[in-house]
């Protein structure tokens, strides 16, 4: 089927009633001064071209072929309109393409496009496409899927916001259930955003961390952070921090009261000080700091406890109080740590005293000279390390063996050890006589010798000699003197006061022989360290 110019005409101001437009609300500016009918676009013949408008374009037919009983393809004709002005190019918002076949046939699907533009720069809320339906078209499907309460006649689409230049389509399709003029008329509702005056305020807001050791020794310098940081949106001015020491916490130059300058912090930014803190005593120490600024902002920060602690050392020595020249002395040394801190690399000195010699000393011990040292390391709270060594003494005497012990951070100790080195006496007596046999009347002499064979000094060492009846008594000599009794039987020697380890002395007694026999000379020794008397005899034979 061929349409006439007549039907477009027909077409064209049907589209024009239907949407309520007449004026500008085309595509563009089109000259039709040179336009020769016939009019596809659908205004009426002669009208003046400033008032024309165009409602409707097609595209160009095809070369006209032999009538057969084919259906023909319709030209696309196109309605236009611009919201609110109808001149898209003159203060619109929403503009609106609808594009179809320009004819169709009873039973046939017929298909059209709805295009919805956004002709602004901002954006267009709450779009609305709301269209009427012909009588004589069966809907059969909609793209998107229209909105409820659409119903056969009327057709919506809520199409929501549109963003600037934004498009959005809607394609109808259904089948012309009666001829004649099937229009389908849309009209589109919108709203533009609410004009807001938005102005923005800000509020400079706080926040104060406070990071400081749980545990320290008392010797530690206490490294306590702080870091400040604007929350809110506005900028901090002045800030500062400011802190309150508890007794016993004060700064590295002595103050108790501390003020840490910030400066300004800008929203979001963050700053981080630092203070250095040492401890007067020990025990725990809670705290809390506040940050301050311009317009009277003020935070507290978290409260931080820090425990002060301190190692105290103790050391003990065990050994005896008194040997023999000979023997070894075996010194025990405890260290222990009976603080409630570590303490760190602690180490045990024992110093050895003039007059004796190393023999040895426990594991992982070194000496330098005349010190002995052992490296404990750290020692708990409570823990104890027990160390030994043992010496020869090289005389008789006091000897005085010290030890020390210090760690990181505690105070060093020390102990001191006296041992008595003493001797022992050991006296020997020996009795002689010079010729054996003598003849009678002739002289013998009687040679004493008293040794001190032992490590220590004899005392007080007597001697008291016997003579039998078949001598008689001539003279004595020696260190000490010697006296004779009234009846000549008994020599007795003064004591001799001392007598020197290794040392020895000899006292000799002359006496006469008076008979012929078999004769004893006795002596007896007393001394201060003898529990009794040593009893010696020398046998002489007398001869006639």
């Amino acid at each position: 089927m061929i349409f006439s110019n007549k039907m477009y005409k027909l077409l064209f101001i049907s589209g024009v009633m239907s949407l309520g437009l007449y004026g500008c609300g085309s595509l563009g500016k089109v000259d039709h001064a040179d336009e020769k009918p016939p009019y596809y676009h659908g205004h009426v013949e002669n009208e003046p071209p400033a008032r024309h408008q165009q409602m409707h374009t097609h595209e160009a037919p095809a070369p006209k072929a032999a009538p057969t009983p084919a259906p023909l393809t319709s030209d696309l004709c196109t309605a236009t309109a611009a919201y609110p002005s109808n001149d898209k190019a003159c203060g619109s918002v929403i503009y609106v393409e609808k594009i179809g076949p320009c004819g169709g046939g009873v039973g046939r699907e017929y298909c059209y496009t709805i295009k919805v533009t956004n002709l602004t720069k901002g954006d267009v809320i709450d779009v609305e496409v709301i269209h009427s339906l012909p009588k004589n078209f069966q809907l059969k499907s909609a793209l998107p899927e229209m909105q409820k309460g659409s119903t056969q006649d009327v057709a919506k689409w809520f199409l929501g916001d549109f963003h600037a230049s934004q498009t959005k389509e809607i394609r109808v399709c259904g089948i012309p259930t009666k001829s004649g003029r099937m229009p389908f008329c849309t009209r589109v509702t919108y709203n533009l955003p609410d004009l807001c005056l938005d102005p923005i305020i800000t509020e400079a807001m706080l926040a104060l961390v406070k990071r400081a050791p749980a545990e320290v020794l008392l010797c530690d310098v206490i490294p306590v952070t702080f870091v400040v940081t604007n929350t809110g949106t506005g900028i901090a001015n002045n800030v500062k921090i400011k802190e309150t020491l508890p007794e016993g916490l004060e700064t590295e130059d002595g103050k108790t009261d501390v003020t840490l300058d910030v400066g300004a912090l800008k929203p979001g930014e963050s700053k981080e000080v630092t203070l250095r803190l040492k401890a007067e005593k020990t025990g725990e120490f809670k705290n809390t700091a506040v940050a301050v600024a311009e317009g009277n902002l003020k935070v507290e920060s978290n409260t931080t406890t820090t425990s002060v602690k301190q190692a105290k050392l103790t050391i003990t020595k065990v050994g005896p109080e008194r040997v023999y020249l000979g023997r070894n002395i075996t010194y025990s040394i405890e260290v222990t740590n009976k603080g409630d801190g570590l303490a760190a690399d602690t180490v045990i000195e024992d110093t050895l005293p003039a007059g004796v010699t190393l023999v040895n000393a426990s594991k992982d011990a070194t000496t330098v000279g005349n010190v002995v040292t052992w490296k404990v390391g750290a020692l708990r709270p409570q823990e104890s390390k027990n160390v030994n060594l043992t010496v020869t003494p090289k005389g008789i005497g006091t000897v005085k063996n010290s030890a020390m012990t210090k760690a990181v951070c505690a105070a060093p100790a020390s102990v001191s050890l006296p041992t008595s080195v003493e001797g022992i006496p050991a006296i020997l007596l020996e009795v002689i006589d010079i010729e054996d046999p003598i003849e009678v009347g002739s002289n013998e002499t009687y040679e004493i010798d008293v040794t001190n064979q032992g490590s220590d000094t004899g005392t007080n060492i007597k001697l008291v000699c016997k003579l039998e009846k078949e001598m008689q008594y001539v003279s004595s000599s020696g260190p000490t003197v010697g006296t004779v009794s009234a009846d000549g039987r008994t020599v007795t020697f003064a004591p001799l006061p001392t007598l020197a380890s290794k040392a020895k002395a000899t006292w000799k007694v002359v006496v006469k022989a008076l008979e012929e026999g078999d004769i004893r000379f006795g002596v007896e020794m007393t001394e201060d360290c003898l529990k009794r008397p040593v009893d010696e005899t020398e046998a002489t034979n007398f001869y006639k």
